[in-house]
């Protein structure tokens, strides 16, 4: 196993939780288990009456490390157009979901994608899952992101190597696209499989994923709203809620810091709230009622588009308050770059008594400040870090 995910992403709380690592690793050892980040699979081999413990990771091309987006800093893809969209044909709605499910129905219909990966919801449990799907009744019968966190990307395999798809679009927080496109641009030949088959990814607009507690705790034990009455989860980092749309039209709102509690640690140390490596972003920021933001960031994304217009799915305009998109991106960055600093400021208290912690915080340092400037030695930076640690 890399020691990089352990050290630099797993020991830091910075695991996205996208799940590709899982997906890619190619002797299948890692695994989800209700975790902030995947555990390893201990195997032992029996050798008469002696059982042995493998080290399953010792020979390994480490593929996990090479899909894994948080061991690289990302350059933003830059916006090709940003627009105001709406679904059109039967069902005329601005909503981030139902734009996403017209884009996906448009290329299934025109055999641009043969499947669907992407993270939905039961609508009787609010369960959140990576659903397939590989028909046009299947994407127009899904609920599509609410918020609640799985590992999308995990299920990569299910779509490529047992379903067969070829043609394969994933739909996904911003941190799933990044996982998708950290390993298209995987330098290795025995990714190919991975990156021939993905064709297209979408990112809804993301302050953050929250663990499926969180409809347990905070709605039906803290506000008494049973999970059957819940029909979608909506948040705005601008207004700082979650709206909470039931069934019966009624609808609740509850602030971002009484649901904080349960976002995924990983969340923290994100900045990407536009979807910046995706080649279609959707979202609810800078535009009028009824209508999404659409970002296109690839010449990909652009035939996508314009094939949901073609079919007469998609309508479009350029009507978007860019100044809008600006401020929801720079409190995504300010509300990142807190929650960082003060997980530093506990973790060099904890490194005074624990000297084993004294290397994560010489790395969080680092990722908080930059390197050294000038020729400082690393001395310089350990006083600094945490008072001579």
């Amino acid at each position: 196993m890399s020691t990089r995910l352990q050290q630099e992403v797993w020991a830091l709380d910075r695991c996205s939780g996208c799940g590709v690592c899982v997906a890619a690793c190619s002797k299948g050892v890692l695994y989800w288990n209700e975790e902030q980040h995947p555990l390893l699979e201990e195997r032992e081999k029996a050798l008469g009456l002696s059982h042995i413990k493998l080290r399953t990771c010792e020979v390994c091309e480490k593929f996990c490390e090479l899909s894994c987006p948080r061991l690289v800093d990302w350059t933003p893809l830059e916006p090709r157009a940003t627009l105001s969209a709406r679904s059109d044909g039967v069902v005329q709605s601005g909503d981030v979901n139902d734009v996403i499910r017209a884009l996906l129905v448009a290329a299934r219909s025109a055999d641009l994608i043969d499947g669907a990966l992407m993270l939905d919801m039961d609508p009787l449990t609010l369960e959140p899952v990576a659903r397939v799907a590989t028909t046009v009744d299947e994407i127009v019968s899904s609920v599509g992101m609410q918020y609640l966190w799985t590992p999308v990307l995990s299920a990569l395999n299910e779509a490529i190597f047992e379903m067969g798809l070829t043609k394969l679009a994933i739909v996904g927080a911003p941190c799933v696209a990044e996982g998708a496109r950290r390993l298209m641009d995987a330098e290795n030949d025995r990714l190919w499989p991975y990156q021939e088959a993905i064709r297209l990814t979408i990112a809804p607009f993301c302050t953050g994923t929250y663990l499926p507690d969180m409809v347990t705790e905070l709605l039906e034990q803290g506000l008494g709203i049973p999970r059957h009455r819940v029909r979608s989860l909506t948040t705005s980092v601008t207004e700082g809620k979650l709206t909470v749309s039931m069934w019966d039209g009624a609808e609740r709102t509850i602030p971002l810091t009484e649901v904080e509690p349960f976002a995924r640690h990983g969340c923290g140390s994100c900045d990407d709230y536009l979807g910046e490596s995706a080649d279609i972003a959707v979202g609810a920021i800078g535009v009028q009622p009824g209508y999404a933001t659409l970002i296109v960031r690839t010449p990909v994304g652009e035939v996508f588009v314009q094939n949901a217009r073609g079919f007469g799915l998609l309508e479009t305009s350029d009507q978007v308050d860019e100044a809008a998109l600006k401020a929801a991106k720079a409190e995504k960055d300010r509300r990142a770059r807190a929650q960082a600093f003060d997980e530093f400021h506990i973790l060099m208290l904890d490194a005074l008594s624990d000297p084993g912690k004294r290397a994560q915080v010489r790395k969080q340092f680092v990722n908080l400040y930059g390197a050294p400037q000038g020729g400082a030695s690393k001395r310089e930076v350990r006083d600094v870090a945490c008072s001579g640690c």
